[in-house]
């Protein structure tokens, strides 16, 4: 979340200065843009006004309660000194028999209603939730307004709470029976606003729920405040209003999600530059598909299909006994695929000769009886390990270590399937939730990494109820909510949206997936019980290098030219979507397979074609061959170039072209990588 501005004077001086307001008296605290009305006697909003559109909104009614460890005080239990601060009103509460006092500070800054809860003194070190009970934030009652949501599911069988949207118009939508938590939403409505809340709380912020009278309440969600043996930072929330964000002249979801892209701290910009996959290197028993020698062989060839870009390379089955065999131990190197030795030297030769970086896939979620390092006191179940558990031991910084005096690590790691719910019904014991497992299990591990400057990615969302940008840098399955896309791009990196258990879809390529299936060296067609599909879960070196260079070249650099720009619109589904990357690029996509991106008056990608510019250079590329006339970017008008086809070798002659004082005539055989770079 981002700063929380206002600067409030301490609350005893502002009680010496201000005399004590009573009950009946109604406070006002307003910008040039927005007047938001409190009540006097308690720490809650009764309505906004949003100047500049003539929109009002509800607070809270006169019912709601707080709710300390979850029984509900009256307020008549409350010790409430409310009084008046510059620009402010700071609401100091007390409650003498539970030992519990806090802050409660409310300001408004330009179309911002900024509050904290804060100064929490607990002195029986008891105090666990706050909850605002029928306290709603803002109550909508226009039903023009539309809303939309990024939820997730109940937990399944596993655990696991998977990430959904919803969307709906406040008019035509029936009431809701419960109130639902939300990760993000907002409500807008074109011709005036978007309004929503935002909150540095890391779990479910807010409740949103559509009421009987075509009305829709926004809520604080229960604030968690002791969580194992930390508390947790003072609670910030913001209540916006927003106008036309992205200059399209409507005032839509993709103003909210942007707003919340700008909030979010900037990914690492590591994933932005570099072509990233993973080679699969043996599978326990069923047999070694590809060596450390052939990884190399591999990475060879992928830096000269691409003329040198960089590169990031998992490495899947790299300990002994390969994939899933050691865990939860890290630190052992598969003699099968060629050793220590082998290793290193892959590692030396990739970073030197062909600028890529190696780096492994490993598992911090599983551990298997027998195994060195299995510890029950850490399980969540018999394979589970719990992370709060683990982290508090000390074990988990142990075993990372391990690894790092085995293997050389540099910047990044990727973790199989990081879990917060464990995939256990009932999750860890001693009452560990979701909370515990972010706060006191996870964040440690990936902040002691950040420490040591590796971030880290993960499989996908995976049944995590989070904002994942709290954790991880970079997805490998990008299974995030499509219309959350703009809300994530460039703070969490990512493969292909499709299956991953399947080729990519247009959509995916579309939308400029990183690679997101494995590599193997020799093909392999049964790495995984029958039950799945595994004829595409692994792309072969000897059997599909054409597919390689095509998803390099169709997804991956499109990607990497998308990263370069916000994404500032975004409206759409699986079926068909239009984009906005900075102010002039534009995508257009449609199913099955009709897509077309443009950068002005440059065509970048049409169909199954690409003309992307990298820097001072532009891949050419046809997915079924192709002879037309290019726009050139403005950089390259008038200046003389370079222009070769790119192989498993390197450089090779140029194909047929023309080149013109604003564009280039270019004949590209299927499948054939063509580089246009400024002459020097």
């Amino acid at each position: 979340m981002s700063k929380f501005h206002p600067r409030f004077f301490p609350l005893w001086l502002a009680l010496l200065a201000a005399p004590a307001l009573c009950a009946q008296e109604t406070l006002t605290i307003s910008g040039p843009e927005l007047e938001v009305n409190l009540y006097s006697d308690r720490p809650a909003v009764s309505s906004y006004l949003h100047k500049a559109s003539g929109s009002r909104f509800e607070g809270a009614g006169g019912d709601g309660v707080l709710a300390i460890n979850g029984k509900a005080v009256p307020w008549s239990e409350w010790k409430i000194a409310t009084q008046r601060q510059p620009g402010a009103v700071v609401y100091g509460m007390s409650l003498p028999a539970e030992g519990v006092s806090f802050d409660c500070a409310f300001a408004v800054q330009g179309n911002v209603l900024e509050i904290e809860l804060r100064n929490i003194r607990d002195q029986s070190g008891k105090l666990k939730t706050v909850e605002w009970k029928h306290l709603p934030l803002l109550v909508n009652s226009d039903p023009e307004y539309k809303y939309w949501r990024v939820i997730t599911s109940s937990p399944d069988v596993g655990g696991k709470m998977w990430m959904g949207e919803a969307s709906g118009e406040i008019g035509t939508s029936a009431p809701e029976g419960a109130a639902v938590p939300v990760i993000y939403g907002t409500q807008c409505r074109s011709d005036r606003l978007c309004v929503f809340a935002h909150s540095n709380y890391p779990l479910f912020p807010f409740t949103h729920q559509v009421l009987e009278g075509k009305r829709y309440a926004v809520s604080v969600n229960t604030y968690q405040y002791r969580v194992r043996q930390r508390t947790m930072p003072p609670l910030r929330v913001q209540v916006v209003f927003l106008s036309d964000l992205n200059g399209d002249g409507v005032a839509d979801v993709s103003d909210y999600r942007l707003w919340v892209n700008r909030h979010l701290p900037d990914g690492d910009p590591l994933y932005a530059t570099h072509i990233w996959y993973k080679i699969f290197l043996d599978y326990r028993d069923a047999g070694v598909k590809t060596t450390f020698r052939q990884a190399g062989e591999i990475v060879q060839a992928i830096h000269n299909i691409t003329d040198g870009l960089p590169q990031m390379v998992y490495l899947v089955g790299w300990q002994e006994g390969g994939h899933d065999a050691q865990y939860p131990a890290m630190d052992s190197v598969n003699q099968r695929v060629g050793g220590a030795v082998a290793l290193r030297e892959l590692c030396e030769v990739s970073k030197s000769k062909y600028n890529a970086l190696i780096s492994y896939h490993t598992n911090i979620d599983d551990a298997y009886p027998g195994n060195k390092d299995y510890d029950p006191k850490i399980l969540a179940n018999p394979h589970a390990i719990c992370h709060t558990l683990d982290t508090e031991s000390g074990q988990i910084f142990r075993r990372l270590e391990a690894m790092m005096r085995t293997v050389p690590v540099e910047k990044t790691l990727h973790f199989d399937n990081m879990r917060i719910t464990n995939c256990v019904p009932g999750g860890c014991p001693e009452g560990i939730g979701i909370l515990e497992e972010l706060v006191c299990g996870l964040r440690p591990v990936t902040d002691w990494l950040r420490a040591k400057g590796i971030t880290v990615t993960t499989e996908g969302q995976n049944g995590a109820p989070i904002d994942l940008t709290q954790l991880v840098a970079g997805l490998w399955h990008y299974d995030p909510t499509l219309g959350s896309w703009q809300i994530f791009h460039r703070k969490l990196f990512g493969g292909g949206y499709g299956n991953h258990a399947g080729p990519p879809a247009p959509l995916d390529l579309a939308l400029g997936s990183s690679i997101h299936q494995d590599f193997t060296y020799q093909p392999w067609k049964n790495p995984y019980p029958k039950e799945i599909n595994a004829e595409w879960m692994t792309v072969s070196f000897e059997r599909d290098w054409e597919e390689m260079v095509r998803r390099i070249y169709l997804g991956s650099l499109l990607y990497q030219f998308y990263l370069e720009r916000e994404m500032t619109k975004f409206d759409g589904d699986r079926d068909g979507f239009t984009a906005r990357y900075g102010k002039d690029v534009q995508v257009e996509y449609r199913q099955p397979d009709s897509l077309r991106v443009t950068w002005g008056e440059v065509v970048v990608a049409e169909g199954g074609d690409r003309f992307i510019p990298r820097g001072d250079a532009i891949y050419a590329y046809s997915e079924h061959g192709s002879e037309r006339t290019w726009m050139l970017p403005p950089a390259f008008r008038g200046k003389l170039v370079q222009v070769f086809t790119l192989s498993k070798n390197g450089r090779g002659p140029a194909p047929e072209y023309h080149l013109g004082n604003d564009g280039i005539r270019l004949r590209l055989n299927p499948g054939v990588p063509v580089k246009i770079a400024i002459a020097k």
